[in-house]
């Protein structure tokens, strides 16, 4: 019953949108809908709309749990346990993704089953775009709450598979190698079925054939994935922003990016309030004196995008600067906390004062012009990052990450990325290394590597790959590119890696932390939410 209000609801709120005739959204059937003039067009709306909902809890659970990130202090927000690992089976933001992700297959399903393919062009149109719709729902559910493809998929349990619009029928979780054939099938239904682009927020050819990569990629099915690269990246439809331009990944509205695939679109004055406090980027940056500011780059993360001074990619990085006449030498101590040593320059030197004594820091080169720093500090060398005197939480440096705001000079607004041109390239790139064609797979990277303006003596070749493999090279890059777009933890574990946390946040603050978390503990997926499994009166089992 609660699905049968839930989903008169929805129909309510997108007839109510629209200048339609209609009757009381508890009297609406599919007869009614039928006769409905728009009905279908406002449905069809109505599920991109609530796409906007849907994504402030998916990119917790997906960005949340990565190395990407360092939180500076506990809250009673039930997303410090997807921060933390520390599961519970009554997280609130875990089951309101849940409950958009069905809500959004429930009006896919609607639609799917009102409207004869075949029909006419609009209706294939929007059966692809709903196949589409439903399939990014279905890929993301079974990576939160299913195991990796790799790991046994016939018989570990994915989510339920929803088909049909019947409010009243509860099912059992699907395998994880079953949610993925359908996933596969519907997608190479929509890929068919398309018949014009309408712009990079709606679903289209080339969004479902990027999505087919990543899913053939996630399968081990690598041949697969690289071909479906190749269609969307030959496709001539899209381009790689020029380093100059980069930012615009996060500031242009997306129809205005041009190496945007599929975004879900928030409109500058209307889908902004309360000055963006409660958006995405404000729990990643403070601006103009809107947001909390409370989640930061990770050390980690830090150390891999500042090898190279040129590297665009830390422009959505903002280190906050508490005093800017004084250089600090910041490094982690045993116990994953910051510490710092104040430093002069000279030239390309660094000197800090140990009693009476001036020490120059350790210097590297890294062979492309700049330099790695370190100090020996309890006879062991520790990585050092130079900055003006910053601000800190909790004694958790501010490195604001800037990457979910600005769209359109407005604060905190973002409209996130589903996929871009610049995944593609290294979902290649993943397939390739995987499939020993190492020098295919570093020319890829290397394509990301130029745009981001890292010099030529930075780029990769077979002859410099120490003992690093291609497909070290390939994971790190995505690191880097795709920060805090929800990869990362998905390109960890499917990969059989350890997630390594060892660096300051409040992450290492429990007596049970996890500071590293191994690709098949039971804590890479989530629990079922309580709440569905007691509506389903224990037909979904929970995970371990």
């Amino acid at each position: 019953m609660k699905n049968k209000l839930l989903y008169s609801s929805i129909i309510f709120f997108l007839l109510s949108s629209c200048s339609l005739n209609k009757e009381p959204y508890t009297d609406l059937t599919n007869e009614s809908i039928e006769k409905t003039e728009g009905a279908i067009d406002a449905l069809n709306l109505g599920n991109y709309h609530t796409l906007k909902s849907w994504v402030e809890n998916w990119h917790r659970v997906t960005e949340y749990p990565t190395d990407e990130v360092a939180l500076s202090g506990t809250t009673t927000d039930a997303f410090f346990y997807n921060y933390n690992y520390n599961r519970i089976v009554n997280n609130g933001r875990v089951n309101s993704y849940w409950e958009n992700s069905y809500k959004i297959i429930a009006g896919t399903n609607n639609i799917l089953g009102q409207i004869e393919e075949g029909s006419s062009d609009k209706n294939d149109q929007i059966i692809a775009e709903n196949l589409y719709l439903r399939s990014l729902m279905y890929f993301y559910l079974t990576n939160v709450f299913g195991r990796p493809y790799n790991q046994n998929p016939d018989a570990n349990l994915a989510v339920p598979l929803k088909l049909n619009a019947d409010p009243f029928e509860v099912l059992p979780r699907n395998t994880v190698k079953e949610v993925y054939q359908q996933l596969v099938s519907d997608l190479l239904k929509a890929e068919a079925l398309f018949k014009s682009y309408k712009g990079n927020i709606y679903a289209s050819l080339y969004s479902t054939q990027a999505l087919l990569a990543r899913v053939y990629l996630f399968m081990g099915e690598n041949d697969k994935a690289a071909s479906y690269a190749d269609k969307v990246i030959n496709s001539g439809k899209f381009t790689l922003l020029s380093g100059d331009k980069y930012t615009d990944i996060a500031k242009a509205a997306p129809e205005n990016n041009p190496e945007t695939i599929f975004a879900i679109k928030f409109l500058k004055d209307v889908d902004y309030s309360d000055n963006g406090w409660y958006t995405i980027g404000s729990m990643y940056a403070t601006i103009n004196g809107a947001g909390w500011g409370e989640m930061y780059a990770s050390r980690s993360y830090l150390e891999e995008v500042r090898k190279y001074p040129e590297d665009v990619r830390y422009s959505f990085v903002e280190p906050v600067v508490a005093k800017a006449n004084e250089l600090h030498a910041y490094y982690v101590d045993d116990n994953y906390k910051y510490n710092s040593v104040i430093v002069e320059k000279n030239g390309s030197d660094y000197t800090y004062t140990s009693g009476n004594n001036k020490i120059a820091l350790i210097k590297e080169s890294n062979g492309a012009g700049s330099f790695q720093y370190y100090i020996e500090i309890g006879n062991k060398r520790r990585t050092v990052l130079i900055d003006k005197k910053l601000e800190d939480r909790n004694g958790y440096l501010k490195y604001f990450i800037l990457k979910c705001s600005g769209q359109e000079g407005q604060g905190h607004l973002w409209s996130p990325v589903i996929s871009r041109l610049a995944e593609l390239y290294l979902i290649r790139a993943e397939a390739n290394a995987k499939l020993g064609r190492t020098q295919q797979a570093l020319d890829d990277v290397n394509v990301i590597r130029k745009r981001a303006g890292i010099p030529t003596a930075g780029l990769w070749t077979t002859s410099n790959l120490g003992t690093k493999t291609a497909l070290d090279i390939v994971l790190s890059e995505r690191k880097l590119e795709l920060a805090w777009e929800g990869h990362r933890k998905f390109d960890v574990f499917r990969n059989g890696f350890t997630l390594d946390r060892r660096y300051p946040g409040t992450h290492i603050a429990n007596s049970n932390s996890f500071l590293t978390v191994e690709a098949k503990s039971n804590e890479v997926i989530d629990y079922i939410p309580e709440q569905q499994i007691t509506l389903t009166h224990g037909i979904l089992k929970q995970n371990p």
